[in-house]
């Protein structure tokens, strides 16, 4: 199954978001490699720590022998778990204060 993600990349000075979708690769190919040749004909370019990261990624699915996209998926639902953390603790704390500075009027 491919799984889709949204990346902000550089098209001349300005950013937009663009889709790639990753899948399991070919052994010798990079996760978006194919996309990002096409997207280069295009004048856009892939961040450089994402294209590591996915490397990285891919040689640890290797080493491991786990399908490449059911750990882009996990890694994923992580990253996204965490942030979704921060961001409750960040509220938790806007509420905390709004409180505390109700409470010393």
């Amino acid at each position: 199954m491919v799984r889709k993600f949204s990346l902000n990349c550089k098209v001349g000075q300005q950013e937009t978001t663009i889709n790639l979708y990753v899948g399991d690769p070919q052994e010798t190919s990079h996760p978006i490699g194919y996309q990002m040749k096409y997207l280069s004909q295009k004048g856009v370019s892939v961040p450089e720590n994402i294209v590591n990261s996915l490397s990285s990624l891919n040689e640890i699915a290797k080493r491991n022998r786990v399908p490449f996209e059911e750990l882009f998926q996990y890694v994923s639902d992580q990253l996204n778990s965490e942030d979704a953390v921060k961001n409750a603790f960040s509220k938790f704390n806007e509420i905390s204060r709004s409180v505390n500075e109700e409470q010393n009027k």
